[in-house]
């Protein structure tokens, strides 16, 4: 497909997405490929696949962004579970923790402890064990 065309097709499969999936998608820079693949090419390195058009449009932002950082389904559930617990937090090296909208979030911040919690930390954490003496740690706070 040539490029005109593939341009016009992601404008087209952008219209489908709500307003959150949009602004994630322009947030990282994602394009279309010609199997309907969201995906970066930035900073010279390998194309990178996010994920499918048809995941986005079947999955909610909170399954988009853990997806990005590759979490497993125990975390998924939890935070799907409990996301009134939190509040969504990016950082800003000047202005510090800034609160933002759910699809541009780079830490959680639980609302009963203050506690940031890096969606990459979770990433690390490869044991389910591990993560839930870490929610265990957390709901006791």
């Amino acid at each position: 497909m040539d490029d005109k065309k593939l341009m016009i097709l992601e404008e087209k499969l952008k219209n489908e997405l709500s307003e959150d999936k949009i602004n994630y998608i322009n947030k990282y820079k994602l394009k279309l490929n010609d199997k309907r693949q969201w995906m970066t090419t930035k900073n010279n390195v390998p194309e990178r696949v996010y994920f499918s058009h048809n995941f986005i449009l079947k999955n909610t932002i909170l399954e988009v962004i853990f997806r990005k950082y590759q979490l497993c389904y125990a975390k998924l559930k939890y935070f799907r579970k409990n996301l009134d617990k939190f509040s969504y937090f990016k950082y800003d090296s000047k202005l510090g923790f800034i609160e933002t909208e759910f699809w541009d979030i780079e830490f959680f911040c639980h609302k009963k402890s203050g506690k940031y919690i890096d969606l990459r930390y979770l990433q690390q954490i490869t044991e389910i064990e591990v993560f839930l003496e870490f929610v265990n740690w957390l709901e006791s706070l």
